[in-house]
């Protein structure tokens, strides 16, 4: 199999690595990395699927539903917590 040709659309210019220090200023910041979310995974027995659960806005439970079925599913955030990130819904 021969390799794929190199085409000049498979090139990206870095301005500030050829000295170009003014096109490099107006080059947007990269964005700071977010913090993952939370979310707990989920087997959900009833369809055999994993899902992750993503925490609510206000922080008070982890809400989603099956991917097959959409059968909802809210898990409340307790006291003192879990260090566990993986659960079974039956």
């Amino acid at each position: 199999m021969m390799p794929h040709p190199r085409k000049h659309t498979d090139r990206v210019d870095i301005a500030a690595l050829r000295g170009d220090e003014s096109a490099a200023a107006n080059t947007p910041a990269p964005r700071a990395r977010e913090e993952p979310k939370p979310f707990l995974m989920i087997w959900f027995r009833c369809c055999s699927v994993y899902a992750r659960l993503p925490k609510s806005a206000d922080g008070t439970a982890y809400q989603g539903r099956c991917p097959k079925c959409r059968a909802q599913l809210r898990v409340g955030v307790g006291e003192g917590g879990t260090s566990r990130r993986m659960f079974e819904a039956q």
